[in-house]
């Protein structure tokens, strides 16, 4: 018996050995968690209804359309289209809450757009943030664009696409982040959609 007990130990051993010996360090590595700082995914979605959601602000500079909120496959997105309007000018503003900037460093903004029925680059969508913005007067405020990727008249289908990692590391304060699309209600009627809006830390 005792033998039978010391050959069970010993196969025992020698298996362990083998097994770690195929597994590599990096199998062991603890992955880079990048702490949120902000994140917004739509979740709530009351369909295609006035996009309210609280500290957001909607604002039409120029005609009547706003941003709505709509889902698909229980994914809820952010969208804006002058489709009909019957208006000239549509230029249509979706700006996030105020995000503390000096909460953590090193901080990246990405989100995911996408359009359809957009063929003409002037009917467009653009990023901006602003540090002075009371979260009132949009006007009012100083905005500065960010190099951003976003969906235009190549990428119809509703197709999202990623912004690519934008640096908001220079900024301090509280910041506000604005998505303004620009249309009319003629030949820039097209749709666009915004989701998956998030700031991290990659420090």
């Amino acid at each position: 018996m005792k033998n039978k007990f010391l050959k069970t130990v010993l196969l025992a051993t020698l298996f362990l050995g083998v097994a770690s010996s195929c597994v590599n360090d990096d199998d062991f590595e603890i992955p880079n968690l990048r702490p949120v700082i902000y994140s917004e995914n739509f979740n709530e979605i009351n369909f295609n209804m006035t996009f309210d959601y609280a500290d957001w602000t909607n604002f039409a500079e120029a005609g009547t359309k706003l941003w709505i909120e709509r889902e698909f496959n229980d994914d809820g997105y952010i969208q804006f289209s002058s489709f009909s309007s019957g208006e000239a000018s549509n230029i249509g503003w979706a700006i996030s809450p105020g995000i503390d900037m000096d909460a953590f460093t090193g901080e990246i903004l990405t989100f995911k757009s996408a359009t359809n029925f957009v063929d003409n680059p002037a009917n467009k969508l653009e990023v901006f943030v602003s540090s002075d913005y009371d979260g009132t007067n949009v006007l009012a405020a100083t905005w500065e664009q960010v190099d951003a990727i976003v969906a235009d008249e190549t990428t119809n289908g509703y197709t999202y696409i990623s912004s690519g990692d934008i640096d908001l590391s220079s900024y301090t304060g509280t910041l506000h982040i604005a998505f303004k699309v620009t249309g009319n209600g003629s030949s820039l009627d097209g749709l666009f959609q915004v989701d998956k809006i998030t700031i991290y830390s990659s420090n």
